[in-house]
């Protein structure tokens, strides 16, 4: 399996906080099957990141893709990308 990182910020919206719910909920699911390694908000709010596994990055993208923040336009500047682990598991 591969380690991809994304980044993005967050769009001035109030989906944000109706959608935060599923997002974590969407969080949690990949993270019981094994493709969610971490997650959270940058500590000054402007964005997060998450540290995905998948096969590939079009596997990678399909998980970002399901993602409520990403279907309801939450997140903006959204960059995905292959992570290549030089010291740590």
């Amino acid at each position: 399996m591969k380690h991809f990182i994304l980044t993005y910020g967050y769009n001035d919206t109030p989906e944000r906080a109706e959608r935060r719910p599923e997002h974590l909920e969407h969080l949690a699911k990949l993270q019981a099957e094994g493709s969610l390694r971490l997650a959270g908000p940058l500590a000054d709010l402007s964005g997060g990141i998450i540290v995905l596994t998948a096969a590939d990055e079009e596997a990678a993208q399909a998980l970002v893709d399901q993602d409520p923040y990403t279907r309801h336009g939450v997140t903006k500047d959204r960059q995905l990308k292959e992570w290549k682990i030089t010291i740590g598991s």
